[in-house]
C-alpha cells in the first residue's frame, strides 16, 4: 500500500461518530492510504482534524502554554483528569481514587497549583478571594490587580 495524506474530513466524521483512531486508520487502509494512529494524534493536536478530544485540556484546566518537557508533569495530568471529572466525563476507578487523593491534598493544604515555566509546577498557597479553581490565578496578582500580559 502507498503511503499517503490522511483523509481529513473522512477522520473527523469517524471520531465524531464515536470510532477509535484504530478504526480510522483500518477506514485508511480500505481505500488503500497507509497511516499510522501517530498521524491522527499529530492532526488532532495541530488542529488539521477539528474533533473534541477527551484529552484535550481545556483551557480553564491549564490556563498556561506548557513547555513540552512539562507536559506530561503529574501536576498537568490530574489538572486534565479533575477537568474531565468537573465536565461529567468518565474515569476509570483508578483515575477516580487518584484524582480524588490528589484534590484531598489541597484541600487539606488549602493550595492550589502554579506553574512556572523555568521550573514546572508548585503547589502554592491559596490566595482567599482571588485562586477559586485548582490553579493559581496566572494574570492576577496577590493584590487581586489584572496584570497585563503580551498576547
Amino acid at each position: 500500500m502507498p503511503a499517503a495524506k490522511l483523509d481529513e474530513k473522512l477522520t473527523e466524521q469517524l471520531l465524531r461518530e464515536g470510532k477509535s483512531q484504530n478504526d480510522v486508520v483500518r477506514a485508511h487502509e480500505e481505500r488503500g492510504i497507509a497511516i499510522h494512529q501517530s498521524t491522527i494524534s499529530a492532526a488532532i493536536r495541530d488542529g488539521r482534524v477539528k474533533v473534541k478530544s477527551k484529552y484535550a485540556p481545556t483551557r480553564k484546566a491549564i490556563p498556561w502554554k506548557l513547555l513540552p518537557e512539562h507536559r506530561h508533569h503529574s501536576a498537568a495530568r490530574m489538572l486534565r483528569i479533575q477537568s474531565r471529572y468537573e465536565e461529567g466525563l468518565p474515569l476509570s476507578p483508578s483515575l477516580e481514587r487518584q484524582r480524588s487523593n490528589w484534590i484531598g491534598g489541597l484541600l487539606i493544604e488549602n493550595a492550589v497549583i502554579h506553574y512556572d515555566e523555568r521550573t514546572g509546577f508548585w503547589r502554592v498557597a491559596r490566595r482567599e478571594g482571588i485562586d477559586k479553581g485548582w490553579v493559581r490565578e496566572p494574570w492576577i496578582d496577590d493584590d487581586g490587580e489584572y496584570i497585563p500580559h503580551p498576547a
